[in-house]
């Protein structure tokens, strides 16, 4: 009896949409944010990148452990002035929870991060392993493409593109989970020494880590892109 009103209904629910859809586009938007979603992407890839210069030397000659703690600090106040701006802003760009987690999960990136440069002197590791960098390098290229895939979410007019970008972190956690894996059988078939044995499972799993949150933030950002392309 009600098949001959679900056109009707869906028209009215496409109307709806396409209303939604205007409302939000003639709304005023806060564009402070983006600066500072893209300077925390930034010092994101450029934390990594100093994290896998340090693993190809562990000596650390060039100081990178204090300068990934130093660009840790910078994220901090980064992260300082996205609240600040929330409790300020009357209409930030995307919804208050979507803001702050990515801004949150792109500070945990940062996080680890450090974590991974503080731990190689703390643990007195004085050799890593090929797969070490690698896992490294990847999180590198994590960050790059998440670096790329926020830099459009002002305009969002290439929504393919960005989700395209996040779908290549999400490949790159896959294949790090593989490479860790492969990594700690290696580990454990290999190496004699039972304290350089502790110490690389320990850089194997903070270095992975570093993609599954690189991951969590491209699950942020294809959030964004899905509501509000």
């Amino acid at each position: 009896m009600t098949t001959p009103f679900l056109p009707l209904a869906a028209e009215q629910r496409e109307r709806t949409s396409v209303s939604r859809l205007l409302l939000r586009r003639l709304r005023p938007v806060d564009r402070r944010f983006f600066p500072l979603f893209d300077a925390h992407a930034a010092l994101a890839a450029d934390a990594l990148r100093a994290l896998t210069s340090l693993l190809r030397d562990v000596r650390d000659p060039e100081g990178r452990v204090r300068e990934i703690e130093a660009l840790e600090k910078r994220a901090d106040t980064v992260m300082d002035e996205v609240r600040g701006a929330l409790r300020r802003s009357l209409f930030p760009p995307f919804g208050r929870v979507q803001v702050y987690a990515l801004a949150n999960h792109l500070d945990d990136v940062l996080d680890v991060c450090e974590d991974a440069a503080q731990s190689l002197h703390l643990y007195h590791v004085t050799r890593v392993t090929p797969e070490a960098v690698r896992l490294a390098e990847m999180a590198v290229d994590s960050a790059l493409k998440l670096q790329s895939a926020i830099g459009q979410l002002a305009q969002l007019q290439q929504p393919r593109t960005i989700l395209a970008l996040c779908a290549e972190v999400d490949e790159l956690e896959s294949q790090a989970d593989h490479l860790m894996r492969a990594a700690m059988s290696r580990l454990f078939r290999e190496e004699p020494d039972a304290h350089q044995l502790v110490k690389l499972k320990a850089v194997y799993e903070v270095l992975e880590s570093l993609t599954d949150k690189c991951k969590e933030v491209a699950k942020d950002v294809e959030a964004i892109v899905l509501r509000h392309a």
